[in-house]
């Protein structure tokens, strides 16, 4: 039986493998021995790596110490002191015959009352003590100290209601509303904050031997608001003249 011939494809194939397996064993080579000839990247030797690590490292040169300079002492010179130069004093010359020395006077000027009579009154407005709607007037006497002077009398004019005489702290529920022992009161509206001018005039605890009572201050004119807070003025009367009666 006539033997077939290769053909150009067939021996490409062989050649083909047969390169194949020589660089496979070129790798196996190379694997179990890295140095040999034909290996153009062999790895350092381990000589090489010894001398490359064994180059000693330069050492860091330590800062220069600073040596601090002496700081310099200053020292204060004290000032000179003034000389103190002496000053003559003069002499005194006596005088013949001696002038006597006039002493001066002393002139007292009375101090002028505060009031031309003897009580000063001050007013001031408020809200009545009850809890109804209230309208009217109320006051106490003193002296310059604060204490009570029960028995004198206040007359106070109501528009529409009249005019009214009370003495007082005659009256001891008006001096416990008021906590005053010379309270003295007059409503001139019992039922509503009704705005209203009202005159109050104060007189003495006695009558003159005339028979007649004098005022012992000026007239006090309240003006009523009509609100809670201003339906009622409160007179307070403070005694001026001292010794008084």
């Amino acid at each position: 039986m006539p033997s077939k011939r290769l053909s150009i494809f067939d021996w490409l194939t062989v050649a083909t493998l047969g390169l194949s397996v020589i660089t496979l064993l070129g790798y196996l080579v190379l694997f179990i021995h890295p140095y040999v000839f034909f290996n153009p990247y062999p790895p350092p030797r381990p000589a090489e790596i010894a001398a490359a690590t064994a180059t000693p490292a330069s050492s860091p040169t330590p800062p220069p110490t600073y040596t601090p300079t002496g700081t310099p002492t200053v020292t204060l010179s004290p000032s000179p002191r003034p000389t103190r130069t002496p000053t003559l004093m003069p002499t005194a010359t006596p005088t013949w015959p001696p002038t006597p020395t006039q002493t001066p006077t002393q002139t007292t000027t009375p101090q002028p009352s505060r009031s031309p009579l003897p009580f000063v009154c001050e007013l001031a407005y408020q809200q009545p003590p009850y809890t109804s709607p209230w309208s009217g007037v109320a006051g106490h006497f003193q002296d310059q100290t604060g204490n009570p002077l029960p028995g004198y009398h206040a007359q106070v004019e109501c528009p529409g209601a009249g005019t009214f005489t009370l003495r007082a702290g005659a009256d001891e529920r008006l001096n416990n509303i008021y906590g005053n022992p010379a309270a003295w009161e007059q409503s001139c509206n019992p039922t509503a904050y009704q705005p209203m001018e009202v005159r109050v005039r104060l007189f003495n605890d006695h009558p003159d031997p005339d028979g007649t009572t004098q005022q012992v201050s000026e007239l006090v004119i309240v003006q009523l608001r009509g609100d809670i807070y201003g339906s009622l003025g409160y007179v307070t009367c403070t005694l001026n003249w001292q010794g008084w009666r």
